[in-house]
């Protein structure tokens, strides 16, 4: 198995990836279209956003076995709150049970050397039979088995009621998602939390170089003033 790192959408080979991607996000409220993406990336070393929030880097990894593209992972390292956040991990439907999602996590762990990562995950008691249906349709393994799949490997739900902002005006709020983060031996600080999701809310999703958004600046307020989250694991 090998890996091709991205930071740049219109590199040769990138179509492949995103391909794939979109097979297994088709939700548009939960998925980035490619100018989504490319957006995104672009706000790498934008300098407004390093002076508000520290440096920060995003990447897309392929997994390539035999020349074709296996799985892959998207993810954000915010150097100002020591975290990083993995927003897509995703494989083949042919290439499950091969070890290759564990080998894309190890690699967002090498590269972002973050003392936190966190993740989001489709909340199963949130989501509807016909939600569950289609996610199981898409992704090839149930949201249960999912979080199995991370618990195993470290990670938790945060206990708090999280809801992802609209990735674009046009697109609704993701709210059937929980926020899961790794270690998760014991509560997680709210002011740690409170500072990734800022990060990861304004640049990531709601990518934005100035101003301010009430409804996501009320989530990380809440989610400040506790001491610290407690963390569910399954």
């Amino acid at each position: 198995m090998t890996f091709l790192v991205y930071t740049d959408a219109d590199s040769p080979g990138f179509e492949r990836l995103y391909a794939l991607y979109r097979s297994v996000f088709p939700d548009p409220d939960e998925a980035e279209d490619l100018p989504g993406i490319k957006a995104s990336l672009a706000l790498v070393g934008d300098a407004s956003l390093t002076e508000r929030y520290g440096k920060f880097e995003e990447y897309w990894i392929a997994a390539l076995d035999k020349g074709e593209v296996a799985g892959g992972v998207n993810f954000t390292a915010f150097e100002g709150s020591r975290s990083a956040h993995i927003n897509y991990l995703f494989t083949s439907t042919g290439s499950r049970g091969r070890g290759i999602g564990g080998a894309l996590l190890e690699k967002v762990r090498e590269i972002s050397q973050a003392d936190w990562i966190f993740c989001e995950q489709n909340d199963p008691s949130l989501m509807t039979p016909e939600q569950l249906a289609a996610d199981l349709a898409a992704a090839g393994i149930s949201p249960e088995e999912r979080i199995g799949w991370w618990g195993r490997r470290g990670f938790g739900k945060l206990d708090f009621r999280y809801i992802q902002p609209p990735l674009s005006p046009e697109k609704e709020p993701a709210e059937g998602m929980s926020l899961n983060v790794c270690p998760s031996e014991g509560p997680v600080p709210g002011v740690v939390v409170a500072e990734h999701l800022r990060r990861f809310f304004y640049i990531s999703v709601l990518k934005k170089r100035s101003g301010t958004d009430a409804r996501t600046e009320a989530l990380i307020e809440e989610v400040a003033k506790r001491d610290s989250i407690p963390v569910i694991r399954s």
